[in-house]
């Protein structure tokens, strides 16, 4: 099976690869361990039993694939909703 990607899911790709190595860098990790904990604590977040309507309604914002987002959903969502709120002021 032959995968192509285009020029959006590269850019998203490269984006979130230097958003994991400045994280990695900074913590003096690898990158793959920041993803892996990405992971391990959105796992956390929304499989929590007792979760807040706030935080369902802030974990509802965030389109997915699955019951959990994957850190790259999870950080295009983050970019994305940045972005509206800094150019809103």
């Amino acid at each position: 099976m032959i995968v192509v990607w285009n020029t959006t899911q590269q850019r998203r790709l490269k984006m979130n690869l230097k958003i994991y190595r400045q994280l990695a860098k900074k913590h003096g990790v690898a990158a793959e361990e920041i993803r892996r904990d990405m992971h391990s604590a959105l796992n956390a977040a929304y499989e929590k039993p007792s979760r807040t309507p706030e935080s369902i309604r802030a974990q509802s914002a965030v389109l997915r694939g699955a019951n959990v987002p994957t850190p790259e959903e999870f950080l295009r969502h983050a970019v994305r909703e940045f972005r509206r709120r800094t150019e809103k002021n």
